[in-house]
């Protein structure tokens, strides 16, 4: 047995204390002081300011489910790793107000259960996704997954414990973008999606937006579904203005919704003034009036001019909607009936180039990251006037091959038993809508307002405070489908395709433009992620296959035996010199 002096048996405990008390401060140190390095180019380990301070900003619990678990596709493993990395950084900032939990559907729900349960997901406003995958025997089977979560918001209200809860969808199902292009799309997504659903639902003060009823526009059950999307974090009402001034006074938003009879200059001078006062207006206006029932009976159709009277305002404004139809060879399919007449309906799908599929642009906070937006015999906007205090931007376009169709004009079925001509469709890139913001001018500048006023006088502003509007031409873009049936009125998700069983971007186009309208500042400012797609060269793999193969299986093991084999040389020639 060695005998150690007890100089340096003190000197080795006073050390072992010291280190010891040296590891506990800096680990105390590590948990009250965040620091990390994120080496990737792109910064996609890093959270935005933004969603550090809706964190930080959490008063109550919120809980997210995730519905990615179990089996899934490689990509769509990708997909969850992505989700969990985003809010394991979130919890960081939250601490123990957020909460997460990965669901496994299929194995939480039996066989006989999963159809109730896939119901109840999308009435919540998750939508499920069909993925392929090879069996054994070398066929083919189909899974349904919900590459979704619901956001669980959990507060006291009147000593009473209430609950709200919003559906985050991660993976759109983009037409024309092949797999690789759509998972990269929902991963880049992730964080605005996630902090912007927790932002909006946490808060306390819930801004109020009014839906204009009195002049046509589209009823409860047509609005339904963006209604339901917008209920967790807003107070909605459907309100006719009655030559009421101040009709619109309590309201952050309104939302005009695909007017079909006119407006009294009343009501006009009304919504005027709301602007006047910085209120902020979402326009959903057809320039062009299609009976597309009338296609159903017949086979022919008119359309002609919408006769809303809107259009002064607008023009005061500084946009125009221009009465015309837009026709793209990018376009929802329609059912046509091709049995002669007197037999059995046979239905078949057809291009219908009056549904155009509208590209959101990926360089706007509104639009990026969107499906392509339905929308059905949609019309032109352009901006006039050259007012410097207003911003323009447009927001929707048609395709490279479209054109545009005056009315009034006959629409035809007839025109699905044809092949379309591409050279005829060479009016590429049609905008649809825009934004607009700053101060307005006033549309009754310089008109006799007595005639309209017929209650106490009011203070009449020319100029208006800063403001935002959104003109959409084409009022479809915020309705759903609706089946009305003795049982019950079945409502649509908002952007649903029944015959093509295919969902478009509309439902999120119109929440954010409403999120924009709400002046949503900390989750506007989240933008979704450039991610560099590092690809492998195909060439060098080729050429240097065995060169690389080598490296990448060498180099790895050299690189862990480098230290110890440093440590054992170093640790013998010290002893080695004692000696």
């Amino acid at each position: 047995m060695v005998n150690i002096p007890a100089r340096k048996r003190t000197r080795a405990i006073t050390r072992f204390i010291g280190l010891a008390v040296l590891l506990t401060v800096l680990n105390g140190a590590a948990q009250s002081f965040l620091f990390r390095i994120d080496l990737t180019g792109d910064r996609r380990y890093t959270l935005a300011d933004a969603s550090k301070r809706v964190m930080q900003q959490l008063d109550n619990t919120v809980q997210v489910y995730v519905f990615l678990d179990g089996p899934m596709s490689l990509q769509l493993k990708k997909l969850r790793s992505t989700i969990k990395e985003t809010l394991d950084e979130l919890k960081v900032y939250a601490g123990a107000r957020l909460r997460y939990e990965f669901v496994d559907i299929s194995a939480d729900a039996g066989a006989r259960e999963l159809p109730q349960v896939y119901a109840s997901l999308q009435a919540r406003g998750l939508f499920p996704v069909t993925e392929e995958e090879r069996t054994a025997g070398g066929g083919r089977s189909e899974r349904t997954v919900f590459p979704g979560a619901l956001v669980v918001y959990t507060h006291t209200a009147d000593t009473a414990v209430r609950t709200r809860e919003i559906a985050v969808n991660f993976l759109q199902d983009n037409s024309g973008a092949n797999s690789d292009e759509s998972l990269l799309a929902a991963r880049q997504n992730v964080e605005p999606a996630l902090t912007g659903a927790i932002a909006r639902i946490a808060r306390t003060a819930l801004p109020r937006i009014a839906f204009i009823e009195g002049h046509g526009e589209l009823d409860e059950y047509e609005t339904g579904d963006i209604c339901r999307a917008l209920s967790p974090f807003t107070l909605l009402d459907r309100v006719e203005i009655n030559e009421d001034l101040h009709a619109l006074d309590p309201y952050t938003a309104v939302v005009i919704a695909k007017p079909s009879a006119a407006w009294s200059d009343a009501d006009k001078l009304a919504l005027d003034q709301y602007i006047m006062h910085g209120g902020r207006v979402a326009w959903f206006i057809d320039a062009v009036e299609v009976h597309h029932d009338s296609l159903a009976n017949g086979f022919n159709t008119l359309a002609f001019a919408c006769a809303h009277g809107l259009d002064d305002q607008l023009f005061r404004y500084g946009v125009r909607i221009n009465p015309v139809i837009i026709q793209d060879l990018q376009c929802a399919m329609l059912p046509v009936n091709i049995a002669p007449a007197g037999q059995t309906a046979d239905f078949k799908p057809a291009p219908w180039t009056y549904y155009p599929l509208l590209i959101p642009p990926p360089d706007n906070a509104i639009t990026r990251g969107l499906n392509l937006i339905l929308s059905k015999y949609p019309g032109t906007v352009d901006t006039v006037g050259k007012n410097p205090a207003v911003a323009r931007k447009h927001l929707l376009y048609s395709s490279e091959y479209s054109r545009t169709q005056a009315v009034p004009a006959l629409v035809s079925l007839s025109q699905t038993m044809q092949r379309p001509d591409p050279a005829a469709f060479r009016q590429p890139f049609l905008p649809v809508a825009v934004t607009l913001e700053g101060s307005f001018t006033s549309a009754f500048l310089n008109r006799p307002l007595q005639y309209y006023n017929r209650q106490k006088p009011f203070d009449f502003k020319e100029t208006g405070e800063p403001s935002k509007m959104i003109v959409v031409a084409d009022g479809d873009i915020i309705r759903n489908d609706v089946v009305r049936r003795p049982d019950g009125t079945r409502i649509f998700p908002l952007g649903f395709d029944r015959y093509m069983n295919v969902q478009f971007g509309n439902g999120s186009f119109v929440k954010n433009c409403i999120y924009y309208l709400l002046d949503d500042e900390n989750t506007m400012q989240i933008r979704p992620r450039e991610w560099q797609m590092r690809l492998l060269d195909k060439g060098e793999i080729t050429q240097r296959r065995t060169r690389w193969t080598i490296l990448n299986t060498l180099l790895p093991i050299a690189l862990a035996l480098l230290p110890g084999g440093a440590f054992l040389y170093f640790r013998k020639r010290r002893y080695a010199t004692r000696k």
